[in-house]
């Protein structure tokens, strides 16, 4: 995506059209394009995802440990996440049911598994955080500002076949769009590229090592045994601090 130097760029998904933060960002600036994401709330670079939940929908997600699923997915799709929890803490715990130990568990557990929490107390704070973590990255760090279409819900009938083609290599984690057309440029088809021995995969550039055995690991391993692992490691990382139940 070709910006300003100065400029700021946020890519917000459709549902957080009612939250107020979207109509906040444009107000300091920011240049907000709204798509329906499937992985986070706002993106403000291409390695970098930010997921905003009331505090009340924090404790919901704690509760039903979709908070944990959620975190694992932000961290495949993206290097860099942030979760924001908006509101007043103390309030919510009063009549939620759960303790600030349940918090501070659930709290450790996602600042193990790399993902950064800030508390805010209002729209207005959430919107200037996002403001300016966009800013350093794409005016400082000159990041560049793009989701690959496996992150973007896009409609069937809006869907191209170079679309369909890109979104199926970039489902890999680690594979970004940039990489998955690089990828398709030089072996002309997903399926020769599915099928490439290693060390033809090695001839891409961006393609090292590390994202070698990651691709042969995800089209080797059974799904059962992918699925075993994945249950196994939100286990792991959650323990017995997050185990509530709602009242």
């Amino acid at each position: 995506m070709s910006v300003n130097s100065d400029e700021v760029i946020v890519i917000a998904d459709d549902r957080e059209r009612s939250s107020g933060v979207i109509e906040r960002l444009r107000t300091l600036g920011a240049r907000v394009l709204v798509r329906r994401l499937e992985v986070g709330d706002y993106v403000v670079s291409e390695d970098f995802a930010i997921e905003r939940k009331s505090v009340n929908d924090f404790v919901s997600s704690i509760i039903d440990r979709r908070l944990f699923e959620q975190a694992m997915t932000l961290l495949k799709s993206f290097s860099r996440a942030i979760l924001i929890v908006e509101g007043d803490v103390e309030r919510v715990l009063m009549w939620r049911g759960v303790t600030i130990r349940h918090i501070l568990g659930a709290l450790s557990s996602l600042l193990l598994m790399g993902v950064s929490i800030v508390f805010t107390r209002n729209i207005e704070e959430t919107a200037y955080l996002i403001y300016n973590i966009a800013k350093k990255l794409q005016v400082k760090e000159k990041k560049r500002v793009r989701v690959s279409p496996t992150k973007i819900k896009m409609a069937k009938g809006g869907k191209t076949l170079r679309d369909a083609q890109v979104n199926l290599v970039a489902s890999i984690p680690g594979i970004s769009y940039e990489l998955a057309e690089r990828i398709l440029e030089h072996f002309g088809s997903p399926r020769k590229f599915f099928s490439a021995h290693p060390s033809e995969l090695r001839k891409v550039k961006g393609l090292g090592e590390k994202r070698v055995k990651n691709i042969i690991r995800v089209l080797d391993t059974s799904y059962l045994e992918a699925k075993k692992r994945a249950n196994a490691n939100i286990t792991n990382y959650i323990g017995d601090d997050s185990n509530i139940n709602s009242q």
